[in-house]
């Protein structure tokens, strides 16, 4: 038998004895267990440190987001206060200038009253007066009779009537509108005809071409100049019939319903204006020998008692030339 070296533990007991060997397996088994166990715990905390750590980065993320979100709501805030100080900014300057407006119409009513010989009283409101003076106004218009060549001259003159002969339907009018292609809420200032590509427009009214253009949202668009301070507009045409500087009569061909500009289908835009203001063609475009006194009382922005007086003057003016050339 080979030599083995012999351990003896003794305790209360007894006495046992272990061979080198198996001491150190059971050390080794000792250990490994040891090790496993750490190696379990070691799992397990990484584990719960990596949950942690997950949880933080979700926490940062929606922090983060958190923050971007409310960087935006102060840009909108931010927004919205710059558009409530220019708003009132704005408001500020209309009601500034609205009341020089109303102290200079209240000097330009004083003015009219001398004029057409009424005697102004200051107790008495401003609609008050000018009332009367449209009454007045009124009054000047109706004494004004016209004869029939007069009344023609004026026809001529003032854009009257429809420049289409030839159209579907009335697709928008004049006043305020959803904007069918900005969806915002914005004033039309004309009348829509809506007509196929092609369809021949007619001036409503003697006059010169002042502009035959593209221009903006009109597409391609005609303005005519029209005696006493009359203007017309013509808009979304496919072509012209006429130049710039061109002279024409009422009824005369000026060009073609297209779809130019900003338009959402074929159709024209017509507008009339007086003066750089804008009127509603409505009344306009049935006017006739019949009504045309109603619709002077009913357009108020233009001077019809001067323009008839004009009218007269140069109707007169025109039967001395004749008479002297004959």
């Amino acid at each position: 038998m080979r030599n083995k070296f012999m351990i003896t533990i003794s305790d209360v007991h007894g006495s046992r004895q272990y061979t080198l060997h198996q001491l150190v397996r059971r050390l080794a088994l000792w250990i490994i267990i040891s090790i496993v166990v750490l190696f379990a715990l070691g799992l397990i905390i990484i584990k719960a440190l990596s949950m942690k750590v997950d949880n933080l980065d979700k926490l940062t993320l929606d922090l983060k987001n958190t923050q971007e979100v409310l960087a935006k709501e102060n840009s909108k805030l931010e927004g919205i206060k710059s558009s409530l100080l220019y708003e009132r900014q704005l408001l500020q300057q209309s009601i500034t200038d609205k009341t020089n407006a109303l102290h200079s119409m209240d000097d330009k009513l004083s003015e009219i009253e001398k004029i057409i010989g009424l005697e102004p009283d200051i107790s008495d409101a401003f609609d008050d007066r000018a009332e009367a003076v449209k009454q007045k106004s009124w009054q000047d218009i109706k004494s004004a009779e016209l004869s029939i060549e007069e009344l023609s001259l004026l026809n001529k003159s003032v854009p009257t009537g429809y420049p289409l002969k030839n159209y579907k339907r009335v697709s928008d009018g004049f006043g305020y509108r959803i904007h069918p292609i900005t969806h915002k809420r914005v004033f039309h200032f004309g009348t829509d005809f809506a007509a196929k590509i092609g369809t021949p427009v007619y001036a409503t009214a003697d006059g010169v071409v002042a502009y035959a253009r593209k221009n903006g949202g009109y597409g391609k668009f005609l303005l005519i100049y029209h005696p006493f301070g009359f203007t017309t507009a013509y808009g979304h045409l496919k072509k012209y019939a006429v130049k710039e500087g061109t002279y024409i009569y009422k009824g005369d061909l000026i060009g073609y319903v297209g779809n130019t500009g900003l338009s959402t289908g074929p159709h024209l835009h017509y507008e009339i204006r007086y003066l750089q203001k804008w009127l509603n063609p409505k009344a306009f475009l049935t006017w006739s020998e019949k009504n045309y006194l109603q619709i002077m009382k009913k357009e108020r922005l233009v001077k019809w008692d001067n323009l008839l007086k004009q009218l007269h003057t140069r109707y007169a003016l025109n039967n001395t030339i004749s008479l002297k050339e004959k």
